[in-house]
């Protein structure tokens, strides 16, 4: 996967359009988890531009489905329709460990609740020992026909970084959906990689972060 460089920051308010002449848009469509209740493309499929800049890592991430369900918030939101980034920040270092390790980073985020108009947020699920709410993280969402869009502007600070031109880490993203907006609940999830694993870094993919 490749970061481009952003000159000028996105404008962050759910529309797309400006990101396709500027990033290269990535599929997230392998099913990783709940593969017994999806039923097809129509029911959740995702894809997703990354870029960069010195402040941010920005992603922008468009997910298919039929039913839109959020209700769930903080440390829960994966319980609802969502967005789930894996980074590795030092990927060169600790490249063959199979463990997460504190320079790994598993990030939340809800394009709203309980849909798309409301409350956006994002939570940090690991490292565990500084887990909680990030509201530093800019989040933009829309829904309409069945397609969610979500913007977001992710400090580095938030993986405890200082982005460098060229370098590279590990990364997936998986998207989380709920099919009911009565409960909340995990049902299936598709990401970007089909050997996706939480607990496994070296089953991640490599980011660039690259000067174009």
């Amino acid at each position: 996967v490749v970061a481009n460089f952003l000159v000028a920051p996105p404008t962050l308010d759910g529309d797309w359009s400006e990101w396709k002449d500027i990033t290269t848009e990535y599929p997230a469509t392998h099913v990783v988890f709940g593969e017994e209740k999806w039923i097809g493309p129509d029911d959740l499929q995702a894809s997703y531009h990354v870029g960069w800049d010195q402040n941010y890592l920005y992603v922008a991430v468009k997910g298919r489905d039929e039913r839109y369900a959020q209700n769930a918030g903080g440390e829960n939101l994966f319980k609802g329709d969502s967005l789930e980034i894996l980074l590795d920040t030092k990927l060169q270092e600790d490249f063959y460990w199979d463990q997460l390790s504190p320079d790994d980073f598993q990030l939340g985020i809800s394009p709203g609740r309980p849909d798309p108009e409301g409350v956006k947020e994002a939570y940090l699920w690991f490292p565990s020992n500084i887990a909680g709410p990030r509201p530093s993280v800019q989040i933009a969402s829309r829904l309409d026909s069945g397609v969610w869009r979500v913007e977001a502007a992710i400090p580095w600070a938030v993986f405890e970084m200082t982005p460098v031109e060229g370098m590279h880490m590990g990364f997936a993203l998986s998207v989380s959906d709920n099919y009911d907006a009565s409960q909340n609940l995990q049902e299936s999830m598709v990401s970007n990689l089909a050997s996706r694993s939480l607990i496994d870094p070296t089953t991640w993919l490599d980011m660039h972060l690259s000067a174009d």
